[in-house]
């Protein structure tokens, strides 16, 4: 994802819900009416290369497979996005296909370690220069 892209979506996204950073510690809800406080995080990956292109569907599952699946084994999901943001230099609005994966965990550094690994190696993979992350937490139940 490039970088007006996390700008933007970063700024909607702390109007819209309490975000911090992977970081900084966060608070369950004081009370969960039903299963457990967590956390959810979200990763934005974009598809676009910065060279042209994109992440093809080969790349990704190898990515997936490699990468996320032996991080994440408890589980998480994948969904198909499509990204909006303003490029700086040309001050034009950019539509970018992308997969969010999400993830519920609860709060603490083995989770923060492996999601910040994930987004690593996703820049260093696909010349990215951000991954959009997103934590929030959420009561859920399984």
């Amino acid at each position: 994802m490039r970088r007006g892209a996390t700008l933007s979506a970063a700024m909607a996204a702390l109007a819209l819900s309490a975000c911090v950073s992977g970081r900084e510690p966060i608070e369950g809800p004081a009370h969960c009416a039903i299963g457990e406080a967590m956390v959810e995080t979200q990763l934005f990956l974009g598809l676009s290369k910065p060279s042209g292109g994109t992440v093809s569907a080969a790349q990704w599952e190898s990515f997936l497979k490699q990468e996320i699946a032996p991080r994440f084994p408890e589980g998480f999901s994948v969904l198909d996005g499509s990204g909006f943001w303003r490029d700086g230099q040309t001050r034009r609005t950019i539509a970018e296909k992308s997969k969010v994966v999400v993830r519920l965990h609860p709060p603490g550094p083995a989770a923060d370690t492996a999601i910040d690994e994930i987004a690593q190696a996703y820049k260093r993979q696909f010349a990215q220069e951000s991954v959009l992350r997103v934590d929030r937490p959420v009561c859920a139940q399984f």
